[in-house]
């Protein structure tokens, strides 16, 4: 599955998790990521055990998985590059602490 991708946020996800799609509507805020905004109703069934932990988790990895699908090759290399130039500052400074 991961090989294909998912090929849409929008038409596949929602019937695949159907029980969150309901939850969603509810929500504070119509662009809501469920994963961190107050007046989320989705992490407030989660909390309440009317959405199951694991299918959540389950939900948002697919969810971020088709949101890094939908970016195109120059975003991909531009995401890329940000987190190899992190990647190097931070092993200097673990260098640099380990040296002293």
């Amino acid at each position: 599955m991961r090989e294909l991708g998912v090929i849409s946020n929008e038409s596949g996800l929602g019937d695949t998790f159907n029980e969150i799609d309901e939850f969603s509507d509810k929500c504070k805020y119509k662009d809501c990521t469920h994963t961190v905004e107050a007046g989320c109703a989705v992490l407030k069934a989660v909390s309440r055990g009317e959405i199951s932990e694991e299918r959540y988790n389950n939900y948002i990895k697919i969810y971020k998985e088709s949101l890094y699908n939908e970016l195109s090759y120059v975003e991909k290399r531009q995401r890329d590059k940000k987190w190899g130039k992190f990647f190097h500052s931070t092993m200097k400074d673990v260098k640099k602490i380990k040296g002293r």
